[in-house]
């Protein structure tokens, strides 16, 4: 008797687990999980125009540029405002593959830096430096790095 009480409790506390896993990672879905994802997404994003993309890897201080109007937008008004900004305006990046390689990266606390060469259809077209930060465990995309 004492053995199926614990095999019921065991049982509802794994299905407890699972689902506020599930609900977290549905819910979490802004950021990256580290530094140089949130600065190859936000990058690709912006190079594709993907809004959405965009949106969720800027940093607050990023979003509010690109607002552009001093004020911190939610991820919603961001998104459509940009699209607003891109609507009929074509991309230059459809149907081309975008890739990146990591030429350097350094991340101290919840701050990073990561340097990225950026390829598209296997051609290097530049090298771009990154600053990034990490907010509540995600990533975000926060620019580009301070000159000291």
């Amino acid at each position: 008797m004492k053995n199926k009480k614990t095999i019921i409790l065991v049982s509802c506390i794994s299905a407890i687990l699972v689902v506020s896993v599930a609900v977290m990672a549905f819910i979490g879905n802004k950021g990256a999980g580290d530094s140089v994802s949130a600065a190859r997404e936000y990058l690709e994003a912006s190079m594709r125009y993907d809004t959405k993309g965009m949106a969720n890897t800027a940093s607050d201080k990023i979003r509010q540029q690109l607002y552009n109007t001093g004020e911190i937008p939610t991820v919603r008004e961001l998104i459509k405002a940009l699209n607003k900004s891109y609507d009929g305006v074509p991309s230059g990046y459809e149907g081309r593959k975008i890739s990146f390689t990591v030429v350097d990266e350094y991340v101290s606390g919840d701050t990073g830096y990561v340097k990225l060469n950026v390829y598209v259809d296997g051609v290097k077209m530049y090298t771009r430096e990154c600053a990034t930060v990490r907010i509540g465990g995600r990533w975000y995309y926060d620019g580009e790095p301070e000159v000291k």
